[in-house]
């Protein structure tokens, strides 16, 4: 195979184009990745971006006046977008660090990001198939803070593990295409001797052969300058093709235990719906029960009214027990009223209570104190008046 030295040097220039080609494409994806130990709380590294924006629930499906958007201090990491309450951007910027156990985290690879300004507001979403809670909208303060947001998301998204992978493809690719053009070289090198020694023989001309010689060391001499710079180069882009696939993996590692906080995160929400249904489902039994004593105690009532009509037709001799009916029943009657109020002051705390959980514990008890003290005024109530009638008998 016989090569011309122009020809070598526009595989040298294309290869050379080559090599800057895929160095470009695997730096654009080599993340910066640090070591956590055990102790380590916070990472001392490098991030994308910072700031203040603010976020809807996750699952808001719409995004009126009733929106509740709360202020939250966002980092960009490689692939991934944390966010934190507002206060940790104070220690963010006097500690320089991040802690790595943030509220949430967004995967952003093969994410879309898209302006979004559907109720007046500037912001962007989030959006990505396999988000089941809904895509994510955030708002920032102004235009130009939402563009900067959008431009550094829209490259974080492009960090997969499917560019590494293309980018090691071309590095092996290019080591061959560098092993191709060595041997061409050494062809090229043997035929140009061949050539010399062949021009040595035919002419007999010492200065000619001499020049010849001397253009063929020059020659040889350059080849083995390429060759070592070639060497050189491959060394250099296999080191970094290393670096990239290392820092590949770690950033791998990373993704999955932030995956794993936002499943526990999941779980922890659906654990304290489920707990709120439980105690709304208590609140709705407690006043089931506080409808059947205030029955019971209509009941009797109306019992007692019929007592003080059949002790009106007693004798003189029985005044006195039916004084004392007649206070009791005045107690009564007052005691209801006092459990009237009680009644209304409970249900204004059960409503409170549908907005504050909190809360459930203290009423609860209020509520069980309150149905013991009216159990013991019935049974006493109920023995007074077994006492009566068996006194009127």
């Amino acid at each position: 195979m016989s090569l011309s030295s122009e020809t070598v040097e526009h595989i040298d220039e294309s290869l050379r184009d080559k090599k800057n080609s895929v160095g470009s494409e695997d730096r654009s994806v080599k993340a910066t990745s640090v070591f956590i130990g055990e102790d380590q709380v916070d990472i001392d590294a490098n991030v994308q971006y910072t700031g203040i924006l603010k976020k809807p629930p996750f699952g808001s499906k719409s995004y009126g006046m009733l929106t509740r958007w709360t202020d939250r201090f966002f980092v960009v990491k490689e692939s991934f977008l944390l966010y934190y309450d507002k206060s940790e951007k104070k220690s963010y910027e006097t500690k320089k660090m991040f802690n790595i156990h943030p509220k949430g985290v967004i995967p952003l690879a093969n994410c879309t990001i898209e302006k979004w300004d559907d109720t007046g507001k500037v912001g962007f979403k989030i959006v990505h198939p396999s988000f089941k809670m809904g895509n994510l909208v955030l708002v920032a303060r102004n235009a130009e803070e939402r563009d900067n947001w959008v431009s550094i998301l829209q490259e974080c998204s492009k960090i997969t593990w499917n560019n590494a992978q293309l980018g090691a493809a071309q590095i092996k690719q290019l080591e061959e295409n560098t092993e191709r053009i060595s041997k061409e070289r050494i062809e090229y090198i043997e035929k140009l001797a061949a050539e010399a020694e062949a021009r040595k023989h035919e002419t007999g001309k010492k200065e000619e052969l001499e020049l010849l010689a001397k253009q063929l060391e020059e020659e040889k001499a350059g080849m083995q300058n390429i060759a070592n710079q070639f060497k050189e180069e491959k060394e250099m882009t296999t080191q970094e093709l290393q670096d990239a696939m290392d820092a590949m993996k770690k950033l791998d590692e990373e993704r999955r235990k932030m995956d794993q906080n936002s499943k526990e995160l999941e779980e922890n929400l659906k654990k304290s719906e489920i707990e709120k249904q439980k105690q709304i489902e208590i609140l709705k039994k407690q006043e089931e029960e506080k409808v059947q004593l205030a029955e019971a105690s209509n009941q009797l009532k109306t019992h007692l009214e019929s007592m003080e009509e059949q002790a009106k037709r007693l004798a003189d001799e029985k005044r006195q027990t039916e004084e004392q009916l007649q206070s009791r029943l005045q107690e009564n009657e007052k005691k209801a009223m006092v459990f009237e109020e009680e009644k209304k002051m409970l249900q204004r705390t059960a409503t409170q209570a549908q907005i504050n959980l909190e809360e459930i514990a203290v009423l609860k008890e209020q509520t069980e104190q309150e149905l013991g003290k009216t159990a013991n005024i019935l049974e006493l109530e109920k023995k007074e008046r077994q006492r009566l009638e068996k006194k009127l008998r």
